[in-house]
């Protein structure tokens, strides 16, 4: 009976000890008063660790191809952007500056004249100096942005070059468009009014004197903001910086600019506003319709001029 419950203690053991060998019981006398023999320990295997296998080093985040997304500017930009640069040279001195003034000012650009405008006519040429030093610095920093960054910085030349011909595109579209509504609405100038009891003021001699509406200043200013915000969203992935400060500066210079051409008196306030709101429309708008559009060859936008309107035709296939 002994033996019987020794081998299913057996049979019922744990792998590791069913493994074991067989262990062999000789029964004791039927009489005698000592106790079974206890089974035997099984054999201990001896456990051996190894130390533990040096980590691999974390794989590196794949990098995607800079930039994220190709610019699709082609052959059509750089004809539009032809087109455009014809368009801003024959505006401005081919369509003759308007012998009279259609409209003036309102309650509202009186108000912001009679607190911005610079009393000394020193002060005033050197505000309207500052704005043109402005306005070509902040017109620059895009091209600027284009080859030092993608060119320079990542030899992507190619890539450099078709952000230039789109600077140039965006740029010329608005100060064509500026310049065709200078001739179209025919606003007289703050300093008109000056020029009545004191006509030997050096505002006076300018030949744009009916041209106020918008300031063109304002407009290529804010057009070269819109463009230097989409470089760095579009080329920088850092955002650190002067990446994450670029939007926030030019804006702040582009609104100075149009503060300066108020108060040197040659423009109203309501001339800025419509600039800004104009060229930050258009600045933003050129590059977005690129990419959306995705195609080199489905649009192109091109300057209309007659002798009885100015404007732009845009013509592809969509």
């Amino acid at each position: 009976m002994r033996r019987v419950a020794c081998f299913l203690v057996v049979l019922i053991a744990p792998p590791a000890l069913a493994s074991a060998p067989e262990v062999s019981h000789s029964a004791a006398p039927a009489n005698t008063s000592q106790p079974d023999a206890p089974l035997s320990t099984p054999p201990t295997r001896a456990m051996t660790f190894e130390p533990d296998a040096p980590l691999a080093a974390p794989a590196a985040p794949a990098v995607g191809p800079w930039p994220r997304r190709e610019l699709p500017v082609g052959t059509w930009d750089v004809v539009a952007t032809g087109a455009l640069a014809v368009g801003v040279v024959t505006v401005q001195f081919g369509v003759p500056q308007p012998s009279a003034p259609k409209w003036g000012s309102t309650g509202f650009d009186d108000w912001v004249r009679g607190g911005l405008r610079i009393s000394s006519e020193g002060g005033r040429t050197a505000a309207a100096t500052a704005s043109d030093v402005l306005v070509f610095s902040l017109t620059a920093l895009p091209f600027l942005n284009a080859f030092l960054v993608a060119g320079a910085e990542h030899g992507r030349m190619d890539v450099a070059w078709k952000l230039a011909v789109l600077d140039a595109e965006t740029l010329l579209t608005a100060t064509f468009a500026a310049l065709s509504l200078q001739k179209v609405t025919a606003r007289g100038r703050p300093f008109l009014h000056e020029c009545e009891s004191n006509p030997t003021l050096a505002e006076c001699s300018i030949g744009t004197r009916n041209a106020s509406f918008p300031s063109a200043h304002t407009t290529v200013a804010f057009a070269a903001v819109a463009l230097e915000c989409f470089h760095h969203g579009y080329l920088d992935t850092s955002h650190t910086g002067w990446a994450a400060a670029a939007c926030p500066v030019t804006v702040a210079a582009a609104t100075i600019t149009g503060v300066l051409r108020i108060a040197s008196d040659r423009h109203w306030a309501t001339d800025v506003i419509a600039g800004a709101v104009l060229g930050g429309t258009l600045g933003y708008a050129i590059p977005a319709l690129h990419l959306v559009v995705g195609d080199t060859e489905t649009a192109v936008l091109t300057p209309s001029i007659s002798p009885s309107y100015l404007g732009l035709t845009l013509a592809g296939r969509f």
